[in-house]
């Protein structure tokens, strides 16, 4: 396992907690797969783009996904919901070390 991989799987379990991504399919169960994941507000210099006040990145290994056999990558509409909050992904940045896939960056709305 790569340093950067080990580096990045630390913050999240220290930092983070447990949310829940859905995507909703229509005629069909919707997917759900548990995360854990940290959160932080966009600063200010980082309004451009369509990034709005109540925006947040979040930042999610991809393990729980690919364990889950998630058809990445997250996007809109799918949603997150962390604290009893529902936000709707906006977008999803993957994460890489080397070749390898190891998380990605949500930007969540909500």
């Amino acid at each position: 396992m790569s340093h950067h991989l080990e580096a990045r799987r630390r913050t999240i379990l220290t930092r983070g907690r447990p949310m829940t991504l859905r995507r909703e399919r229509a005629g069909q169960a919707a997917l759900v797969v548990e995360v854990t994941g940290f959160a932080r507000a966009y600063r200010p210099e980082e309004f451009q783009g369509g990034v709005q006040a109540n925006d947040q990145q979040v930042e999610i290994l991809n393990d729980e996904i690919a364990a889950a056999g998630w058809p990445a990558p997250p996007g809109n509409p799918d949603r997150l919901v962390m604290d009893g909050r529902t936000s709707t992904v906006k977008g999803a940045r993957p994460v890489y070390a080397g070749a390898e896939l190891i998380g990605w960056s949500l930007w969540v709305n909500g």
